[in-house]
């Protein structure tokens, strides 16, 4: 049902102040993960790509999950190899426990799947009198192709059922065929469909990933095809997993953003855009569009430091007391796969609160993914025992240093790891003037050269002022300027301007050395869209034996407070870590440092 957001503040203050001294007893709350009970009573320890339904028949209500095609558990094999069930539905009348029905379906739909498709992001919707199951196909049946023998040629299909539970019959037809996007087996990426319905009773489906970017189309009367013209509302390379609401006068696109499944170094990311229309444009906090070249998003559940990486592909929905909630998935860092050599991410399903404030979502108070008790969502109506989000309150630092390079040499504190070639840098410009170069600082080519100089030990944040001059429709390789935290070579974070195939964004990475066989060693999330000129901040934390670093980034010229992003990469860089300036990834470009700053965090 929906509520405008001024009916949902009077009753979330109500509520509240009603609550205000109380403390809920212990059978109202959980802790994430959520339980799901296979048949034989054993826990399922995924599920990826969340989809929620409520039953319309039952009472009291029964709530229904579906997941995407993925092992779920350990403990499971088909033959010599891992399970992966087809859909898997689970039960509810809680929203907290779940229990297993059936796989959506016992093999994949003949006629309509190639033989090894996967079967993805299951999007359930009541309409018409029934139910319809949307879902991604990632390699169609050769006749539903216009390149036969193809496994990238992906679509958008749907099946219908009496029931929530199922079982499930596909169509014939697909909803979104495959798309090319070149010759031969190129096609867009046609995966995770989302269906809203507006006041006027006109669907629309959404669906698209990085391959492409996130579009939106009309669905016909009957929910089998989609009509009209494609309107894209996310960015290529940024975002997939849409998920559309309607609060107030708004919709909200909840979008992911970087690598879902890279184990302990998922950095996956939830954004969020507001429109007046479910056709978009799709705007941050900031006024920036989602599906612009310096593309925006509002972050909504940023990493925090915790058990808990790689939050995202959500789904969002109302409890029976009207709060709002997220059912999403994430990965425990410490428990990151089910197989290292058959690259299978374990993502567990997470529950989250949402408060809207000043009319954006904020999940559980800004805290990020949670990992202890939390209030449960109402089964009826009553009192909810949550509390609103903190204010926002500024950390006073004490300055150590800065740094302008306003002079014709660099000061005593910085020397170069790996020279830069003459002519290649300049200071007093005012500031530093690098040009980026084909060299990187990934994994195991470490050819960039690095100004650096050493930090001081304890909490601290690291300013930078930054500038990189290279047009929007760049570039044919990832060319990237801003700051590394690092130990060594291959052991760092690094917080840069990216300019990529057309797309501009913050980006925050991680690199690790050395690592049990098969584990990644970089991983990446995303800190903010930059502007003309951008700011990047890296807060360095002590926590117990391992150091959080937490990124920020703000485009000057549009604002300066809040910053964007909040997200923390843990590491263990020790006292010996330095701080360090690069441009690389690739040459023709340049990059401007015009100010330099190190505080004392409290």
């Amino acid at each position: 049902m929906i509520r405008s957001l001024r009916v949902h503040a009077w009753l979330a203050t109500l509520l509240l102040s009603c609550a205000a001294s109380a403390q809920p007893p212990a059978a109202t709350t959980y802790t994430n993960p959520l339980p799901l009970r296979l048949a034989d009573g054993s826990l399922a320890e995924s599920c990826a790509d969340p989809a929620l339904l409520r039953d319309r028949t039952s009472t009291p209500t029964v709530w229904y999950l579906y997941c995407t095609m993925d092992p779920v558990s350990h403990k499971e094999r088909d033959g010599q190899g891992w399970k992966f069930r087809m859909m898997p539905v689970y039960r509810s009348v809680d929203l907290v426990n779940w229990y297993f029905v059936r796989d959506s379906f016992e093999q994949r739909p003949a006629g309509i799947a190639g033989s090894k498709a996967g079967l993805w992001a299951p999007e359930p919707v009541y309409q018409n009198g029934s139910y319809y199951l949307y879902f991604t196909v990632t390699d169609v049946a050769d006749k539903h192709s216009p390149e036969k023998g193809c496994e990238s040629d992906s679509a958008i299909a749907v099946a219908t059922s009496a029931s929530p539970a199922g079982p499930w019959k596909a169509a014939e037809q697909l909803v979104v065929p495959p798309r090319r996007a070149g010759a031969g087996c190129n096609f867009h990426w046609t995966f995770d469909p989302d269906v809203v319905e507006d006041e006027q009773g006109d669907r629309f489906l959404y669906y698209g990933s990085y391959g492409g970017g996130i579009y939106v189309q009309r669905l016909s009367k009957d929910g089998l095809r989609v009509e009209g013209d494609a309107v894209r509302v996310a960015a290529a390379n940024r975002y997939e997993g849409a998920e559309v609401v309607k609060v107030g006068k708004y919709w909200y696109l909840f979008a992911s953003t970087t690598d879902c499944c890279r184990g302990p170094l998922t950095g996956y990311a939830l954004m969020v855009g507001r429109a007046t229309s479910p056709e978009g444009p799709f705007l941050d906090r900031q006024g920036n569009d989602m599906a612009a070249a310096r593309a925006g998003g509002a972050p909504v559940l940023p990493q925090n430091g915790n058990r808990w990486i790689g939050a995202g592909h959500n789904a969002v929905f109302q409890d029976a007391a009207g709060q709002w909630w997220t059912l999403y998935h994430a990965v425990d860092r410490n428990q990151g796969y089910f197989s290292v050599e058959d690259k299978l991410t374990r993502r567990p399903l997470l529950l989250d609160r949402i408060e809207w404030v000043d009319g954006w979502p904020v999940v559980n108070r800004g805290l990020g993914p949670s990992d202890s008790p939390q209030p449960r969502p109402a089964i009826a109506p009553g009192p909810y025992y949550g509390a609103p989000p903190a204010p926002h309150t500024p950390v006073a630092t004490t300055p150590l240093w800065s740094e302008r390079f306003d002079k014709e040499r660099l000061d005593a504190r910085w020397s170069w790891v790996r020279p830069r070639a003459a002519g290649s840098w300049a200071t007093g410009q005012p500031g530093l003037r690098l040009s980026t170069q084909a060299t990187d600082l990934h994994v195991d080519t470490n050819s960039a050269a690095v100004l650096a100089t050493p930090l001081p030990e304890g909490n601290l944040r690291i300013l930078v002022r930054l500038r990189l001059d290279a047009p929007l429709d760049c570039c044919d390789k990832p060319v990237q300027a801003g700051i590394v935290v690092m130990r060594d070579d291959d052991n760092y974070v690094k917080l840069v301007e990216l300019a990529h195939d057309g797309l501009r964004q913050v980006e925050f990475g991680k690199e690790l050395a050395p690592v049990e066989r098969g584990y990644p060693r970089y991983g990446n999330t995303v800190a903010g869209t930059p502007g003309e000129w951008t700011w990047l901040r890296i807060d360095i934390r002590r926590e117990g034996n391992e150091e959080h670093y937490t990124a920020w980034s703000a485009a000057e010229g549009k604002f300066r407070e809040p910053w964007v992003g909040g997200t923390t990469w843990t590491h263990r860089l020790g006292s010996k870590r330095r701080l360090g300036l690069v441009a690389m990834g690739g040459a023709g470009h340049a990059a401007t440092f015009d100010e330099v700053r190190v505080e004392r965090l409290p």
